[in-house]
């Protein structure tokens, strides 16, 4: 199969989750046999090593008024014809849908579509109306007053570029939608990604569940005791809709409510660590928190694999992060909230809970009290498996075999 991948950044490159899984994604389908030409949103680095089948292409990303999303979907219109050479395109990025839409009726290329987010309905990614509460709905009147009113930056020039890039993205949101029917075929992160979509009129029979690829760096033996002082973990942004405004006050309660010390280490940065260090020395707590800032990847299984609990209190309904598969691979217990479709990826691997502060507690110490904490990472270590690379990618070729012959939904499906 020749296949062209619209990739986040390029083939390799560290930074987003979603740049990682694609890179992923393109070196499975090469190391099977298929040909992948990478079309680059970042210029890749002098002499970067490639496999053999795959080839890297540069878009051109530049010209002015600058809004990514609007140059992606110029870029690719831009090579047309060059995807009339493949058999399929996959785009990555949501944002540009409105392109891949034209891709699918004016080349004989096949087309697929990533759905690792809500950007495909939502110009702010998240569908939390006003940061307050899940939305189940679009149209412009409403997106636009959400788009401005959650729109601060650090000065009036940095809330008026913000507002006018999520106005910038409201426009591809309602032309991608226009357009959505073209694509053959979807691939949606996760079973709440893929219903989402649905409902919000989205062709739910072409629409697939594939889940994010292991990184297999965090394959490796867990280096806790599972025994006092306990210590949980937290990796990822500093922001409102991650829930780490929680984070201290779990804590907090934890070591109120048991004779056993508890720890917490803070992985990341963002717009809340000011609130969270406050938070930490208005506990007392300033010896049992660590705030660990940006840890690089390569030193990341390490840092899980020492920590007896990971510690998700996020909001938002999460397509599908990839701390919890860093997790399950290093078997370090998850405890989460209960959103989006984080029950299903942890599995037995973990627990899931109402997302308030007691809840988080009460499970942790149920975890704790009944010896659990061992079983929960043998059974996380199990899990894991599902998300291995050769599991995985042959459902993506599966997906493309489909969208190209034209032959509908996954059998397995769960919109069917």
């Amino acid at each position: 199969m020749n296949t062209a991948f619209v990739h986040p950044s390029y083939p390799r490159g560290e930074g987003t989750g979603a740049a990682h899984s694609a890179s992923r994604i393109v070196t499975g389908l090469v190391e099977r046999g298929h040909d992948v030409t990478v079309y680059c949103t970042e210029r890749p680095p002098s002499g970067l090593d490639v496999p053999d089948g795959m080839e890297l292409v540069s878009l051109d990303l530049s010209g002015y008024p600058y809004h990514s999303g609007h140059q992606l979907n110029r870029a690719l219109r831009d090579r047309m014809e060059e995807f009339d050479t493949y058999d399929l395109t996959h785009s990555y990025l949501m944002g540009a849908i409105p392109a891949m839409g034209d891709i699918a009726t004016e080349t004989s290329s096949a087309t697929v579509v990533t759905l690792n987010a809500y950007g495909g309905v939502c110009p702010k990614n998240d569908l939390r109306y006003l940061d307050r509460e899940p939305c189940t709905s679009n149209g412009l009147a409403k997106c636009t007053v959400c788009s401005l009113a959650t729109s601060p930056g650090h000065d009036e020039f940095g809330t008026a570029y913000r507002a006018v890039s999520r106005l910038g993205d409201l426009k591809l949101v309602r032309e991608g939608e226009r357009k959505s029917h073209d694509i053959d075929g979807y691939h949606a992160l996760s079973p709440h990604v893929e219903s989402t979509y649905a409902d919000f009129g989205f062709p739910e029979e072409r629409i697939t569940t594939i889940p994010n690829v292991l990184d297999e760096r965090f394959c490796r033996p867990h280096g806790s005791d599972f025994e006092p002082p306990y210590d949980l973990l937290y990796v990822g942004s500093l922001d409102e809709h991650k829930g780490v405004d929680q984070l201290v006050p779990i804590l907090a309660r934890l070591n109120r409510r048991s004779a056993d010390a508890f720890r917490l280490t803070v992985v990341g940065d963002g717009g809340l660590r000011s609130e969270l260090e406050a938070q930490t020395r208005s506990h007392g707590l300033e010896s049992a928190v660590t705030f660990a800032g940006r840890v690089p990847n390569d030193d990341l299984p390490e840092t899980y694999a020492a920590h007896d609990v990971f510690c998700y209190p996020g909001r938002w309904d999460e397509p599908f992060g990839r701390v919890f598969l860093e997790a399950l691979a290093t078997g370090t217990p998850t405890v989460a909230s209960d959103v989006g479709s984080v029950g299903d990826i942890v599995g037995d691997g973990g627990r899931i809970t109402d997302g308030t502060p007691d809840g988080f507690v009460d499970a942790i110490l149920d975890l704790v009290r009944a010896g659990e904490l061992r079983t929960v990472s043998e059974a996380a270590r199990e899990k894991v498996e599902e998300y291995r690379a050769e599991t995985v990618v042959p459902r993506f070729v599966a997906l493309y075999e489909r969208s190209i012959d034209g032959s509908g939904q996954d059998p397995t499906s769960t919109t069917s």
